[in-house]
């Protein structure tokens, strides 16, 4: 596939171009016309070999390491007792970031619900970090269905432990798929965190399957993000009905 796709789109290259090994996923979306890529995993691989091969992409967003994923963990953030493995991590992700050249990091709240106790820890961990960081930071509420237990659920829960941090360096990561899943909808979601100034970074995918999105799914987001002039950039993260390249044919008609 050639094309030139828009800047504002990114690959998510932990869920795109899998039927690649993983350092071959990043040639495979700069030859599909991707100038932007975000990374889910990025400390699961060689990070000098991994920075070579991003020569020349804009990397919008990577994760930090969120402890054992093989194992149930899903970061730290809101857990009690946990604040050296969040710190470890968070810093850990931080030199990646730097050696990537990532514009910004997510950063994962754990398993443990929403409780006084969890959401002081929350607000801790996340002040500490604004004052370390030399990046943006986004935290994402993950619908319940998809990650059983997340601490970071709701978008109301979000925006209100966001105005409680009051740091502009932490912001929301607005994946569209999330919300939908979570709240039945996302355009009074994302129309309230614009209005909040909030809004840090944006993902899609289809609703259905979690696939790539219909043409014209996300056709009102997309455009109330232009018109609000929002400066940031849409990772695409969702599994391929087949093949990746061939998937790509809804981004010229969103």
């Amino acid at each position: 596939m050639t094309q030139v796709i828009s800047p504002r789109f990114a690959a998510n290259l932990d869920w795109l171009y899998t039927e690649h090994a993983y350092l071959d996923r990043v040639d495979a979306a700069r030859a599909d016309g991707f100038q932007c890529v975000e990374l889910q995993q990025p400390h699961l691989h060689d990070s000098d070999e991994l920075a070579a091969r991003l020569a020349g992409l804009r990397v919008a967003l990577i994760n930090a390491p969120a402890g054992d994923w093989a194992a149930g963990e899903r970061g730290f953030a809101a857990l009690p007792g946990r604040e050296a493995e969040f710190r470890d991590t968070t810093l850990r992700g931080l030199d990646l970031a730097a050696r990537l050249g990532a514009e910004r990091m997510h950063l994962l709240s754990g398993l443990a619900e929403d409780t006084p106790e969890t959401r002081a820890a929350w607000l801790a961990n996340l002040g500490w970090v604004a004052e370390q960081s030399p990046l943006p930071l986004v935290v994402e509420p993950l619908n319940r269905r998809d990650m059983p237990g997340y601490f970071l659920h709701r978008q109301a829960q979000a925006l209100a432990l966001l105005a409680t941090l009051n740091s502009p360096r932490v912001q929301l990561q607005l994946d569209l798929y999330q919300c939908r899943v979570a709240e039945g909808e996302s355009m009074t979601h994302l129309a309230r965190a614009l209005d909040l100034g909030v809004v840090g970074h944006v993902q899609v995918a289809g609703v259905a399957g979690r696939h790539e999105p219909e043409a014209s799914e996300y056709t009102a987001d997309l455009k109330l993000l232009q018109d609000r002039a929002w400066p940031g950039v849409i990772g695409l993260e969702y599994q391929p009905r087949g093949d990746t390249s061939a998937g790509l044919a809804w981004l010229g008609l969103a």
